[in-house]
């Protein structure tokens, strides 16, 4: 396929998902997820525990929230993030969120260009425009902007240390503060286990992360923090919208013990892949990119926006790989773009996802050498048919999405936060067993294993040459 044109259809495709075949819209605020950010920042300025059911005290005078039942969204980040949000809820609501959505567009551009000069591509239109039609393509990421989620300006800032690392370790330094505030995207930090001056410049923002949450929580904030971040963890352990290894095998109707010693089991192999895999992988960029596409097998907190972690690896495959690696990179590319719980979930939005999974396929081949697009098409078609079956089983198999599917829901009063976001899952349908559900979950995690896979196998052809 000729570049001109493959970028071409990757921009049409783009325009008339994102403009002519959206789904049904759902109620709600805008950027559902910075509706926890901005209240927790109000609860703070308050001096109400942002971490605690105060936080619905704000919540309910969100412009789209139903104040009639209880929806409270718990919050999670770090208390060192309390400060910026703080910021934020001085604002009123739809002023902060079209502020924090043009800072989050911001990030995105800075990831592309910093992703890019990470695989040693020469900058050029073709390929920022070709990164960024595979960004806007890429599921996570366009959920990320949705949702307005901090994971995608934490996950610039852990590409960030990856890069800045041996150039300015002042600068690698507030990159890894700027990671820590969403630790579950920023594991993939342990690749760089071997460069002294990475590891400096983490130990770095480890103590300026702490110094800032002594602001805003206190001296003994890690342990009260912890405590509040494993409850929630084990209140979502086996909820739908959690893609763990764990959740997924509760999702094929494994017991709560059998699913939690298949995620450790899994863990533990991934270990042991990301270890073999450092061996091959000498480079710190491409093996930061395969160890974070690693990290949703070892993780025990993901959603489908935290896939963004997916997305370096697909940008370095697409723009490196050759032969078999690239078949393989593409067809991890496309399962891990393709949101497929929300198949289930908004079904209306099917030709949406097949359009912005063309893009991505589209894109993907704009970033590589000409004489690989046979190669592509190998790749493409097998996913194209599962994609075919899978919306066909989403289809007949609709998922509930919280807060919509909830009915005049009202939580026990001396329950713990915790334990009202599991109450409400329950009550929203999302904590059952339901093996079609499972299925779609699992395809992204193959598609992670896939571009991990391509990553190694591209080293090993390399060294051999």
């Amino acid at each position: 396929m000729n570049r001109a044109w493959a970028l071409a259809l990757a921009w049409v495709a783009i325009a008339i998902a994102l403009l002519a075949a959206r789904p049904l819209p759902t109620p709600g605020p805008p950027l559902r997820d910075f509706e926890a950010y901005w209240s927790a920042g109000s609860a703070w300025n308050v001096r109400a525990d942002p971490y605690s059911k105060a936080i619905w005290q704000a919540e309910r005078t969100v412009p789209g929230v139903d104040p009639q039942r209880d929806e409270l969204l718990p919050f999670i980040n770090p208390p060192p993030a309390l400060l910026l949000w703080s910021a934020f809820a001085r604002l009123p609501y739809r002023a902060a969120a079209a502020l924090w959505l043009t800072l989050l567009a911001g990030a995105l551009f800075a990831l592309i260009v910093t992703l890019i000069r990470a695989s040693g591509a020469p900058m050029s239109a073709r390929l920022f425009f070709g990164a960024l039609a595979l960004a806007i393509a890429f599921g996570p990421i366009t959920s990320d902007l949705a949702l307005g989620q901090f994971a995608l300006p934490a996950f610039l800032g852990a590409t960030l240390l990856v890069v800045l690392a041996d150039r300015s370790m002042p600068l690698a330094a507030a990159a890894a503060t700027l990671a820590f505030t969403a630790p579950n995207v920023a594991l993939g930090l342990a690749s760089q286990f071997d460069r002294k001056r990475a590891v400096l410049s983490i130990a770095a923002a480890a103590i300026v992360a702490y110094a800032l949450g002594v602001a805003a929580a206190g001296w003994t904030w890690p342990v009260t923090y912890a405590a509040n971040a494993a409850a929630h963890a084990a209140a979502e352990r086996f909820v739908t919208i959690q893609l763990t290894p764990a959740a997924i095998a509760y999702g094929f109707g494994a017991t709560p013990r059998s699913a939690q010693l298949i995620g450790a089991g899994t863990a533990i192999l991934v270990v042991a892949a990301a270890l073999l895999l450092a061996l091959r992988v000498r480079d710190a960029f491409p093996r930061f990119a395969a160890w974070s596409a690693l990290v949703p097998f070892a993780g025990v907190f993901l959603h489908e926006h935290d896939l963004l972690i997916g997305y370096p690896a697909a940008l370095w495959c697409a723009l490196r790989t050759r032969a078999t690696a690239r078949t393989l990179a593409l067809g991890g590319a496309l399962l891990v773009s393709i949101d497929w719980l929300g198949l289930a979930q908004r079904p209306t939005g099917i030709a949406q996802s097949a359009l912005l999974a063309t893009a991505a396929f589209a894109a993907f081949s704009v970033l590589g050498d000409p004489s690989e697009t046979r190669r592509t098409w190998r790749a493409a078609l097998p996913v194209s048919a599962l994609f075919a079956g899978a919306a066909l089983l989403a289809a007949h198999h609709p998922a509930p999405v919280w807060p919509d599917s909830l009915p005049a829901f009202h939580a026990n009063p001396n329950a713990a936060t915790a334990e009202v976001w599991l109450a409400e899952q329950r009550a929203a349908g999302l904590l059952g067993v339901a093996p079609v559900w499972a299925f779609l979950r699992a395809l992204p995690l193959l598609g992670c294993a896939l571009l991990a896979c391509a990553i190694y196998r591209h080293s090993a052809y390399r060294q051999t040459e």
